[in-house]
């Protein structure tokens, strides 16, 4: 099954790959992609020194766009929604996961619960970084 990687678990992934494999293994997660979304949050919020190998990381992810049906998904949320400033990218990443019908695998799923229509796989590991 192909799941969307949110932040948290690209991190996980990044940091904790062997538990991140019985995560989706438990799941049947064959194919992973992320959101252009994740991909611009984590790119800018690496230090200077580490874009580089954080744009080098993130490539080897097929990247999901925010395109014409992402945003109409998104507009018709924002009317049933309010978002605070803090979930404005789960916002975003939430509608482009449920417009490609994709589900969303998540260590936070309280932060994307709301949404219907989101799919989410929702994981815990043990620690984080």
């Amino acid at each position: 099954m192909k799941v969307i990687l949110d932040s948290t678990a690209i991190f996980h992934l990044y940091y904790h790959y062997n538990k991140m494999n019985n995560v989706f293994k438990e799941n049947g997660v064959t194919e992973m992609a992320i959101t252009r979304i994740n991909y611009l949050e984590i790119l800018s919020g690496a230090a200077g020194n580490a874009k580089l190998e954080v744009k080098k990381y993130l490539q080897q992810y097929p990247v999901i766009e925010l395109n014409t049906a992402a945003a109409s998904v998104a507009n018709n949320l924002a009317i049933k929604y309010q978002v605070g400033s803090k979930q404005k990218l789960d916002f975003l990443i939430a509608s482009i996961a449920i417009a490609n019908k994709v589900p969303l695998l998540t260590e936070n799923s309280k932060d994307f619960t709301a949404y219907k229509g989101l799919k989410l796989l929702p994981y815990k590991i043990s620690s984080w970084l």
